[in-house]
């Protein structure tokens, strides 16, 4: 026991109990259960966030405790859950042990570490994210009535969307609004969910609250009935107007499945895009207004040229918001009447 108290704990297991941690075994870890691990070889990560957001530092020999998933990052790693103990990577600083697959040539090889064993209770069953959901699906009531939804989407990873959500936060919060955000697929990580509190947002849920390490793999069912739940815990809990990130890009497997769902449409009232170029910016609107989501804006990497922003905005006839533009309240105002207009017109249903 004093070794898994010992152990530097990750952000991805904020929300479990370890007084349930009476020992570890050596059962084969499954998506979503706890592990315990040993750094051997540090390369791209050297710290590893904790569950109050600071990023500790990592020596050869710390042991960890993590959790067992798979990631999909186009930027950073594509890996899986691990089959077995032993040999592993560190994927992500938020704490995600799998074996990678796969990497871009733009970061270093993942950090080796060991996987020593897998926590469990003192019935000897595994300690699994899952057990300890803070969102639940009673959460959902058929009388509650729905919010507005922004969804802030992006043409790829690290094109601007969590700088974009974050803007827009603080937008409303500044126009006198109780701002909820969320973060609905992605790596179990803290950055964004700390910047969407600091933006402004009074409450951030993210999937982690929902039992899952990452949305690799989640079906659009799954993911819309996640949103559901983020929805009304929105609601329940006072909010005006909700702010979701979709991680990654239009492109990415699971994101295309979810776009193209009618679930989703019923369940947001509008969205802005990020993106890191014209032509990008330009591709990932159309193609979601030819899904049926109403695009109220974009901005993101390119907006960093003048020239670019105009060409898209003609290109578009929509607006092009720069970051501090979207934090004003003249423009929280405005999209939070073209939200508004789209829940009373009935183009979005509640519950």
């Amino acid at each position: 026991m004093s070794r898994i108290y010992s152990a530097k704990r990750s952000f991805v297991t904020r929300n479990v109990n370890l007084n349930d941690a009476h020992s570890f075994s050596a059962q084969i870890p499954e998506e979503g259960d706890l592990v315990l691990a040993r750094v051997d070889r540090i390369r791209q990560h050297g710290r590893l966030e904790n569950t109050e957001g600071r990023r500790v530092h990592l020596y050869k020999g710390d042991e960890l405790i993590l959790v067992a998933g798979n990631r999909y990052a186009t930027d950073q790693f594509h890996a899986t859950t691990p089959t077995e103990l032993g040999s592993c990577h560190l994927v992500a600083a938020g704490g995600i042990a799998a074996n990678v697959i796969g990497k871009s040539t733009q970061v270093k090889p993942a950090t080796e570490i060991t996987l020593i064993g897998t926590l469990i209770d003192q019935a000897g069953k595994k300690l699994n994210l899952n057990d300890y959901k803070k969102l639940q699906p009673s959460y959902i009531h058929p009388n509650t009535e729905s919010i507005p939804v922004l969804v802030v989407l992006g043409s790829d990873m690290n094109s601007g969307k969590t700088s974009m959500a974050c803007s827009t936060i603080k937008g409303f919060s500044r126009e006198g609004l109780k701002v909820a955000g969320a973060k609905l697929t992605g790596t179990g990580a803290g950055p964004d969910y700390w910047k969407m509190l600091d933006a402004g947002a009074y409450r951030v849920r993210d999937f982690v609250d929902n039992g899952h390490p990452s949305t690799v793999g989640l079906s659009a069912n799954k993911l819309i009935d996640l949103l559901r739940i983020i929805k009304s815990d929105a609601k329940q809990n006072g909010a005006d107007v909700l702010v979701v990130e979709v991680a990654d890009g239009v492109l990415q497997p699971d994101n295309q499945q979810l776009l193209s769902d009618p679930r989703f449409l019923k369940e947001i009232s509008g969205a802005i895009v990020a993106a890191d170029s014209a032509t990008a910016a330009v591709y990932c609107c159309e193609r979601l207004i030819q899904q049926g989501i109403p695009v109220h804006g974009l901005g993101g990497l390119f907006t960093r040229s003048e020239l670019t922003s105009e060409e898209v905005s003609l290109q578009l006839g929509l607006p092009v918001y720069r970051l501090d533009e979207l934090q004003r309240q003249d423009t929280a105002n405005y999209l939070m009447n073209l939200l508004s207009r789209e829940q009373a017109n009935g183009l979005r249903c509640a519950f």
